[in-house]
């Protein structure tokens, strides 16, 4: 399980996916996030989605994130960047390419040697 996370200074998206669909723990959320400095908190249950807007003179980021791993919310070591998810997918479609090509060339050569013994035994 991982945790999706985007931040610019005032506003935390974490992608959390043990809320969704999960009334009770959205709840929770939404009540332990109920903290000094936080001025909005938005759930949404069908993608495990939480928007926190926040007051960064009074609560920063990281703070919120310990509200949320102490209470088993968010693990920092498996978090993911919108950078990491895009490398993670171009590494995947490199491996993808790289797959297709090798079956293509593994193919053409064959093919070719498949006519040349042909051609021999003629």
């Amino acid at each position: 399980m991982s945790y999706y996370v985007h931040h610019t200074p005032g506003r935390l998206r974490i992608r959390i996916p043990a809320i969704r669909n999960n009334p009770r723990k959205v709840d929770a959320v939404k009540t332990i996030l109920d903290i000094r400095g936080t001025e909005r908190v938005e759930v949404n249950p069908l993608t495990g989605s939480v928007v926190i807007t926040y007051d960064a003179a009074v609560i920063n980021s990281q703070e919120l994130f310990n509200v949320l791993q102490h209470h088993g919310f968010y693990s920092e070591g498996r978090a993911i960047t919108l950078d990491a998810q895009i490398q993670q997918a171009s590494h995947k479609a490199a491996r993808k390419v790289g797959r297709a090509f090798f079956g293509w060339a593994v193919g053409r050569v064959l093919e070719d040697s498949g006519l040349a013994f042909i051609a021999a035994l003629i």
